[in-house]
């Protein structure tokens, strides 16, 4: 385990309400390559905040390399949706080219 995953782990601890501090645990997981623990992370983010538009297009990344296109499409969908209720209209496009480069 590296020392900023190590960091964020001891701060979600203190404070597993944090969206910012499960985001960022999700990705350290990503780039570690350890996928199953990203993914429990990014569910519970969005679990917790379904508007947390960044952890859309993360989740689905992620699902993309495990060649899961059906649940990459499926969040990049629900992203789109989340990112346009919120007015990040430039997440929703992103999404939407991503999405349009899997189908």
């Amino acid at each position: 385990m590296n020392n900023r995953l190590e960091a964020l782990l001891n701060l979600y601890k203190k404070d597993p309400n944090d969206p910012f501090l499960l985001y960022g645990i999700a990705l350290e997981y990503m780039s570690a390559k350890n996928y199953s623990e990203a993914e429990k992370y990014f569910k519970t983010l969005l679990q917790q905040d379904p508007e947390y538009v960044p952890a859309y297009m993360q989740f689905a990344r992620l699902k993309e390399n495990q060649d899961e296109v059906d649940d990459a499409k499926n969040l990049y969908k629900q992203g789109i949706v989340a990112a346009k209720r919120t007015g990040d209209y430039h997440a929703a496009k992103e999404m939407e080219e991503f999405l349009d480069e899997l189908e």
